[in-house]
């Protein structure tokens, strides 16, 4: 009975990590995606001065 108990705390560590991993992962991604936006406007604002 021990055993299983161990086995559902260990279950349980591994399923909260993971949660928390994906949060993690999904603010970098937002972060990285919100810097390439503002990068693509920025050679947008830029290529406009140049060209003109």
């Amino acid at each position: 009975m021990a055993q299983i108990a161990k086995s559902s705390k260990s279950t349980q560590k591994k399923e909260a990590f993971q949660k928390k991993q994906e949060e993690g992962g999904k603010k970098v991604l937002e972060y990285i995606f919100g810097a390439l936006i503002i990068l693509a406007v920025l050679f947008v604002v830029y290529s406009i001065f140049v060209v003109s």
